[in-house]
């Protein structure tokens, strides 16, 4: 008797997974042939992108832009993902390449929503988990806090740094410390929080105050949510 109940919520679990799977499946190939479409139309005259990895990228999000009210999204995130950043060895020859290519797809996506006229309604914004000492390892660099980030748009009060730019004085191996925020080899504490840096993102893209901490559960620590200033004020 146990053997065949045991068989029949084995086979009605198969079944229930193969249902789900096929259903997920088509879902994600129904969003897909829907964004396809939106994003199909071409771009205006004068919006050009870079042939490269992170152009191409973003030159995709660019024609969703436009393709937005087809999409029946009210806020969209999309995420471009590069690698290769860990220059343990050659680090200005891999920057001297990899940087230039940031900054003209970087260039030409801040141009695009100007010249489809929602400047202020695109925002970007890059982000990582580490960066790099400030001493070198003979060719390169090591491991370290992540550190300075970029954003650009039309809502964002630009062209200026936000954060207390550090004493850059390194401490020595052997000897009184010199630099607090110096953890050793270089690596600098970070004066802003990523938690303030996205707490203001976040604020911006119209999460509450009062649900900051739900979003980001240790804002607190960082930035007092009933304040009526901005986390770090590179919004406007």
């Amino acid at each position: 008797m146990s053997s065949a109940v045991d068989s029949q919520l084995a086979q009605q679990s198969t079944n229930l997974l193969a249902q789900t799977f096929n259903t997920r499946k088509k879902q994600a190939l129904d969003a897909y042939q829907s964004f396809a479409t939106a994003s199909a139309p071409t771009l205006p005259n004068g919006v050009t992108f870079p042939s490269t990895y992170v152009g191409s990228r973003l030159q995709m999000i660019a024609k969703a832009i436009p393709g937005r009210a087809a999409l029946g999204a009210v806020r969209q995130t999309f995420f471009v993902q590069w690698g290769g950043w860990d220059h343990h060895d050659d680090v200005l020859g891999n920057q001297a390449i990899m940087l230039p290519q940031i900054s003209a797809a970087i260039g030409a996506f801040y141009n695009a929503p100007i010249t489809l006229g929602v400047a202020d309604k695109v925002t970007l914004f890059t982000a990582s988990d580490f960066g790099r000492t400030l001493t070198s390892n003979s060719r390169g660099s090591d491991h370290a806090w992540g550190s300075n980030q970029l954003v650009g748009g039309g809502a964002v009060n630009g062209q200026r740094i936000f954060g207390q730019y550090p004493d850059l004085s390194v401490n020595p191996d052997v000897g009184p410390e010199v630099n607090p925020l110096d953890t050793g080899r270089g690596r600098f504490i970070p004066t802003t929080s990523c938690d303030s840096f996205f707490a203001e993102l976040a604020l911006w893209l119209g999460v509450s105050r009062t649900d900051l901490s739900l979003v980001l559960p240790n804002i607190g620590n960082f930035y007092n949510t009933a304040n009526s200033a901005p986390p770090v004020g590179f919004m406007a």
